[in-house]
């Protein structure tokens, strides 16, 4: 008995100085934590905010209002601008953050690519074409030629169900293109020589004309200051008109390049494969200066022709076709008249 005695009495000894030690140790811990700690009373009722509780259903909570799908159509939103001293039509679209095409293709007293201060222009909220339906056209046929999503132009443009006009977001305006004439006869190549003033033996197809356009090289819309003329390589290049040569050489993107200065006006001959007068030479009506390349920013064989005139600004270009129009249906009449 002694022993299980003094057994008993060690290991209630041990288990008392635990039990001290133990709480020892959370009367400091709780000395170190000096932070109130919040009364909590029996009766007090719990608040449970309901967007808080997955249990509270939808019915009472209220739910935020949708985007609508169908906003102001592009066209009856438009904005009107009055061109001021030393604007262009590129830095109007640059303000909007429109490209040039846009505003051309809304504003047909823009579609040269030039604007005159006072003239009023509409400006859309984003870029994109008005396109004018049929009785046969659909919201899907559009989208179809435009390659954008139907649902995505039917929205856009209100959810209107049978407009008029319709704003396409991105479609890019094109000017309708001009197709040169080819004179209708087998021995063109000596009338057109004799009456001289075509930039080439005889006349060809129209390949890009003058304006804004897609640049073919860089896909970029830009504004084109000449008209390509679609010649086989190696095909002579005549000088328009006589004159003198200002410049006869290479021009980056133009490749080789001659200008010549007339009496009032200069002409451009581009992306030659081979320049045969030099800077300074005098030449005459329908001489040959060069032939046919493709040099410089180009994708195939063509002459590149510019007309150029005199402004207070210096040297412009303006549109060739109506001149090559003239010679060719001149060149036509006179070549009846000698058969």
């Amino acid at each position: 008995m002694t022993n299980k005695s003094s057994k008993l009495g060690i290991k209630t000894a041990a288990s008392i100085a635990v039990l001290i030690s133990t709480t020892v140790i959370a009367l400091e811990v709780r000395s170190q934590d000096s932070s109130p700690k919040p009364e909590i009373k029996t009766n007090q009722k719990l608040e449970i905010k309901p967007e808080s509780s997955p249990l509270v259903s939808s019915s009472q909570v209220k739910p935020e209002a949708d985007p609508p799908l169908c906003g102001v159509a592009p066209l009856d939103a438009l904005k009107k601008h009055k061109v001021k001293q030393g604007e262009t039509l590129e830095s109007i679209a640059k303000q909007y953050k429109l490209t040039p095409a846009t505003i051309m293709g809304l504003n047909s007293n823009a579609r040269d690519g030039i604007v005159e201060v006072g003239q009023n222009l509409s400006i859309p909220p984003f870029n994109g074409v008005s396109y004018q339906l049929s009785n046969e056209d659909t919201y899907r046929a559009i989208a179809t030629k435009y390659n954008v999503r139907a649902d995505v132009l039917f929205e856009r443009n209100a959810c209107q169900n049978r407009p008029k006009v319709v704003f396409v977001p991105g479609g890019v305006w094109k000017p309708n293109p001009i197709i040169a004439k080819i004179l209708p006869f087998a021995n063109r190549e000596t009338i057109i020589l004799q009456s001289g003033g075509y930039p080439l033996p005889y006349a060809v197809p129209v390949t890009s004309n003058y304006g804004w356009r897609v640049n073919p090289v860089t896909q970029e819309w830009s504004f084109h200051s000449g008209i390509d003329l679609g010649a086989p390589m190696g095909t002579p290049v005549l000088a328009t008109k006589a004159g003198k040569v200002e410049f006869a050489g290479w021009s980056g993107g133009y490749g080789n390049l001659i200008e010549l200065a007339h009496d009032s006006f200069g002409t451009r001959y581009a992306h030659l494969e081979r320049i045969d007068v030099n800077a300074g030479q005098r030449v005459v009506k329908g001489q040959q200066i060069g032939i046919v390349g493709s040099t410089g920013r180009s994708t195939g064989p063509h002459l590149h022709f510019e007309i150029m005139r005199s402004s207070s600004d210096g040297w412009v270009t303006q549109d060739p076709a109506s001149y090559l129009s003239r010679l060719v249906a001149w060149a036509i009449d006179t070549a009846g008249y000698l058969m």
